[in-house]
């Protein structure tokens, strides 16, 4: 008869930075006992690069390059969040036009972000065709990234005053052709994925965090729409062209892994809505795309603040009437759901060492936000 050992001991393990559950490039220290995990610490510091810092040597346009640095997932939501503070800064309004493109280039990027999740969470199940199926939609995406800007990854379009260049003339057929592409795929990930049965089993009343809760812990973005909370900043404080488009904002109810997965995917439904309204918007016609603004913007503070497909992404500048910022900061949505929500659902709930990567990656947080 073999012996059975029962394991009533804490241990500590170290948990990342390059296995396949850890959301990148960090690490966790978790206190387990037996296969329950107690406690949780976040280990940051794996790709610090100090751009904070670095675009405080850098001229105000160049520093463009370095916004979008801060998460590969969603480089777009994060350079609008720097040029609408730059904007702001110099106390401009930019071109009607811009503004349009600026939107639907910022949407694509959710939507390829959100794809590129799909892609993690369905590996993190076992659900291994779902990562086949979002990485072809996402790639008809980057396709039309190339296409527009020149670049598949990081794009550097969007520039203090507007775009940095004009759009082609079949701008509106090609992106509705990319659109069309991406949905139908999407659609078959909704059916092939969301319904399943294990993915249900795996998820649902896994890493709750519900209502009030979640706003308390500092979250933002799909994890609070998934508690309950409709907040949006694209409704409650439109910038760019938000305010002329009509979307509306999925919300969950249980605050679960599972309502997580589905806010994302109803999520990447309304930014094809939102694109697919401002096409017709956009007067192809009209030159007026970029101001020319001074060299050397007024002295005083800008504040740019978007809705990045992870959540709130602000961005606050200094400057002293000088070429170079003299303070660039920046506060990502990825903190909390590395520190103060993993912790209170580990507080919360029996959570497994097989149950922790799951929920880690139903959080979807860009671990290199953190380490700006």
């Amino acid at each position: 008869m073999k012996e059975v050992i029962v394991m009533n001991e804490e241990i500590e393990l170290f948990f990342g930075p390059q296995h396949p559950g850890a959301p990148g490039n960090v690490g966790f220290k978790l206190k387990l006992k037996g296969e329950r995990v107690l406690d949780v610490e976040l280990i940051p510091g794996f790709l610090h690069r100090g751009f904070e810092k670095m675009m405080e040597n850098r001229w105000w346009e160049v520093n463009v390059v370095l916004s979008s640095r801060y998460c590969v997932e969603d480089p777009d939501n994060m350079e609008l969040g720097y040029v609408l503070a730059v904007d702001d800064l110099y106390g401009v309004e930019v071109p009607e036009k811009a503004n349009h493109v600026r939107t639907v280039v910022a949407e694509m990027s959710r939507i390829q972000s959100h794809l590129f999740w799909i892609m993690f969470m369905g590996a993190g199940l076992g659900a291994r065709y779902i990562p086949s199926w979002a990485m072809a939609a996402r790639e008809e995406i980057l396709k039309w990234y190339d296409y527009l800007t020149g670049h598949r990854i990081y794009h550097h379009y969007m520039v203090p005053g507007g775009i940095r260049w004009n759009v082609p003339q079949d701008f509106n057929e090609r992106t509705l052709h990319t659109l069309n592409t991406v949905s139908k795929i999407v659609r078959d990930i909704e059916e092939a994925f969301i319904t399943n049965k294990i993915v249900r089993e795996r998820t649902e009343g896994v890493g709750v965090v519900k209502g009030s809760i979640a706003v308390e812990l500092g979250v933002s973005g799909p994890t609070l729409r998934a508690a309950g909370i409709p907040y949006d900043i694209r409704k409650a404080d439109p910038y760019a062209s938000y305010g002329k488009v009509s979307f509306e904002v999925p919300v969950g109810s249980r605050g679960d892994s599972y309502d997580r997965i589905k806010i994302r995917v109803k999520e990447i439904y309304e930014s094809i809505k939102i694109i697919e309204q401002l096409l017709p918007k956009i007067n192809y016609e009209d030159k007026a795309y970029r101001l020319q603004l001074p060299t050397i913007p007024p002295n005083g503070e800008g504040l740019g603040r978007v809705e990045a497909a992870r959540g709130e992404h602000l961005v606050h500048v200094v400057n002293l009437r000088s070429r170079y910022p003299y303070r660039v900061r920046i506060r990502p949505p990825s903190m909390p759901l590395l520190t103060t929500v993993l912790k209170y659902i580990v507080s919360n709930e029996e959570v497994t060492i097989a149950d922790f990567p799951v929920i880690v990656k139903s959080l979807d947080p860009c671990a290199p936000d953190i380490d700006r």
